[in-house]
């Protein structure tokens, strides 16, 4: 599992092998400093001498921390990515393998088996790739040298807990540049907060044992909210005169509250005659799909805070299981914009005292909450997603 990481953390401009005495000297008070909280936890004085010796920050681990992502992916592009013909078939044939397990831990936890499998399928393509950084180094580099010092210092000591408690050594213990592991890409405080040692062998092991690396993804969103029997999301099909500023996770409505507006499952079937509360959302605009948010949909956003992950989880849970795909295409010339776009944007809006948060470049609901607003004001459809052709109407402005 991806941390949820804002990039606004500036980068070391020289490489840490060629810094100052006093940065390296600044690093090793860091590791002191973990060493100590990690100790207060019950790690051994051995355990953490032996996972920092010799240890040294990584500056391609800063340099991916702070960069700047100069495009942001539309819907179309990470949802395609992630949902692609070849994973749903990996996914449904990885179903049918473990099929037993999957089901007793739905009787469990009461997950179904095709989320557990999109996970996967989204964290490690099927365990494809789990990543081969040492995860010790990732997560005492961004503690010590990045912004987010208290967040990844917990890291850095969970991950010297996980070292003692599964007799493992720091080159075993291996994962993303951000310190995620495993076949779940779980963080080290996620492995001791969740982690199930499902085989019963005294050892947590989310590499190479699937019952292990299931089992915990059952109990993890179990534990961050995942109820059943209802899905994450679906796609809906909207009425037609479908007040789009409506569509927006901060609108809650009873699913049968969208049904009696006229909302109804893509393929014209009924919606579920609910009474819980359900979201629609518009990610490509209202020229593309509209999704229906059930409950556990934020669940999954527990899991890792992006929509389009959520979405591309969800989607790909429903096809693994035999659901049809999305029926309502992305419009072709739906385009990412630029963050220097975006900030552009925002100055604007904010002096059309239309946007008051902060000038960050980033597409957050806050600024599409502005750009519905001013869509309304010039007479566009009020979806919040700001076009090529909505940019430009903004520029040319007065």
């Amino acid at each position: 599992m991806k941390p949820l990481l804002k990039t606004t953390i500036f980068a070391a401009t020289t490489a840490l092998l060629a810094a100052p005495a006093w940065a390296q000297g600044d690093f090793r008070d860091c590791l002191q400093t973990i060493k100590s909280d990690a100790m207060r936890q019950g790690v051994s004085a051995a355990i953490a001498d032996r996972a920092f010796q010799g240890l040294t920050p990584d500056q391609k681990i800063v340099d991916l921390d702070s960069k700047q992502p100069e495009f942001s992916l539309t819907y179309a592009k990470y949802v395609g990515s992630a949902v692609s013909n070849d994973r749903i078939v990996k996914g449904q044939q990885r179903l049918a393998q473990h099929r037993a397990l999957l089901d007793a831990l739905q009787s469990e936890y009461g997950v179904p088996p095709q989320y557990i499998m999109a996970f996967w399928g989204v964290e490690t393509n099927y365990g494809g790739f789990m990543g081969d950084f040492q995860v010790v180094r990732s997560v005492a580099t961004l503690a010590c040298m990045t912004k987010r010092r208290d967040f990844f210092s917990n890291e850095t000591v969970q991950a010297l807990r996980i070292l003692a408690m599964n007799h493992m050594t720091r080159e075993q213990m291996r994962g993303s540049w951000a310190g995620a592991m495993g076949n779940m890409q779980f963080m080290p405080s996620t492995f001791m907060k969740w982690g199930v040692d499902r085989t019963g062998d005294g050892r947590i092991d989310l590499w190479n044992s699937l019952p292990d690396a299931f089992a915990s993804a059952a109990n993890f969103l179990r534990g961050i909210g995942w109820k059943p029997p209802l899905p994450a999301a679906e796609e809906v099909f909207l009425p037609q005169g479908f007040p789009f500023d409506q569509a927006d996770t901060t609108v809650e409505k009873p699913v049968r509250a969208w049904a009696q507006m006229g909302v109804k499952r893509a393929g014209n079937a009924a919606l579920p005659g609910s009474d819980e509360p359900s979201s629609i959302i518009l990610p490509a605009g209202h020229r593309g799909p509209a999704f229906l948010l059930y409950p556990n949909f934020k669940a999954v956003m527990n899991w890792n805070r992006s929509t389009l992950y959520a979405l591309s989880v969800a989607i790909l849970a429903q096809q693994i299981a035999g659901g049809p795909p999305v029926m309502q295409a992305a419009p072709a010339d739906d385009e990412p914009l630029s963050r220097d776009t975006v900030i552009d944007m925002q100055n604007r809006l904010a002096r059309l005292t239309l946007y008051t948060d902060e000038i960050d470049g980033l597409l957050g609901p806050k600024t599409r909450s502005a750009v519905r607003l001013y869509q309304k004001q010039i007479g566009m459809p009020a979806d919040g997603h700001p076009t090529p052709a909505f940019v430009r109407r903004l520029q040319q402005a007065r």
